[in-house]
């Protein structure tokens, strides 16, 4: 029987834990659950923690010797020049404070991985007032070099990018791109020579809220790769909640003393969308039909996987959800999924709260 180890990243929960350092080498007293009533902080300010030479702890770097295991080549590959910009640092606002993805594909088939890098945005992009941050498409050199070739190749997205996802969704042999986003998502399809073009809105896929973690699988068996999109918060960014606002959502959120974005409790939710693969290049959203769309009262999806728990040979599908349950869909082969969610433990953590899941990774046998 085959089998599969799978972790859920998780973040801080509501409840957050104090503990102090002490400085005359005693063992520190047990961590106390700091309760805020709805809230989350970590207790007031402290002071910093210095080394031998009164420098803050990470100062100091690198030990001087030791087997060097990976070794940092970033500048001399020429992927240096690619700033990745999400807001600004005060991350002030939710959707300021969430990374974007990494896509490694041989774009250009040429028998050498390429980079694709997902840019953010900010506030003064999205009105007009600034430029706004770029998609970098890293072509493969072959001598260890890339180069950022995403305006020639029509990939730069220009919106409030959070991840992609690879997948050759029409059987032409060549890797496509989708691209989730704050705003309408991006399908970028391969054209043979270099360049892409967007088809997410002939398609059916560009949606137009707030898309995360995406995944690519054949769930039905037809041959044709289908698209699951998870939703995160809807949204309004003209009325964006922050830590300024005298709401529930903020009123208790801080980290050491300093007020912060408290994360999306209290928000609503943005439903999931899975969309089945027509097979002439559009797709249609089976979401409500297939049992996954978690449209009632929205969970907060932030990455999701298709992937055959049970060995049964059906793709079940996974979406790891932030600060509420997780989902475990169970492929039933008819097209539609059982919630399979709180059976099979994967819902909650062993205590029976929910998880601020950051993500979904699996390790198969070899």
């Amino acid at each position: 029987m085959r089998c599969f180890a799978l972790w859920v990243v998780a973040g801080s929960g509501m409840q957050s834990i104090k503990a102090q350092i002490p400085s005359n080498g005693k063992s520190p007293a047990p961590p106390v659950a700091d309760q805020t009533g709805g809230g989350s902080a970590s207790g007031p300010p402290r002071a910093p923690v210095t080394d031998a030479q009164h420098r803050p702890i990470t100062a100091g770097g690198f030990v001087p010797s030791g087997p060097s295991i990976f070794i940092d080549d970033t500048k001399q590959a020429g992927l240096s020049v690619f700033h990745h910009q999400m807001g600004t640092p005060q991350k002030k606002y939710i959707i300021e404070t969430i990374g974007s993805g990494v896509g490694l594909l041989d774009y250009d088939h040429d028998g050498w991985l390429d980079i694709y890098l997902v840019n953010g945005s900010t506030y003064d992009a999205m009105s007009g007032k600034t430029t706004p941050p770029y998609a970098a498409l890293f072509h493969n050199n072959h001598d260890g070099t890339f180069t950022d070739v995403a305006e020639k190749a029509g990939v730069t997205n220009g919106r409030w990018g959070i991840g992609v996802t690879v997948a050759d969704y029409d059987n032409d042999g060549w890797p496509d791109l989708y691209v989730t986003n704050f705003g309408k998502n991006r399908l970028y399809h391969n054209n043979h020579d270099g360049t892409f073009t967007d088809v997410a809105e002939k398609a059916g896929v560009a949606l137009g809220n707030w898309s995360t973690g995406s995944t690519w699988g054949d769930y039905d068996g037809d041959g044709r790769l289908d698209l699951f999109v998870p939703g995160y918060v809807h949204y309004d960014i003209a009325h964006p909640p922050s830590q300024d606002a005298g709401d529930v959502t903020s009123r208790f959120c801080s980290f050491r003393g300093v007020k912060t974005m408290c994360g999306p409790s209290g928000l609503k939710g943005e439903p999931d969308h899975l969309f089945h693969n027509n097979g002439d290049g559009t797709f249609t959203d089976v979401s409500e039909k297939a049992g996954v769309a978690d449209s009632k009262s929205p969970y907060f999806g932030l990455s999701s996987l298709f992937i055959d728990v049970n060995n049964d040979g059906k793709l079940d599908l996974l979406v790891a959800d932030d600060s509420t349950p997780n989902y475990l869909y169970v492929n039933k082969g008819d097209g539609t999924f059982e919630d399979d969610s709180y059976a099979s433990g994967y819902a909650l953590d062993a205590g029976g709260r929910e998880t601020a899941s950051m993500g979904i990774q699996t390790a198969l046998p070899q």
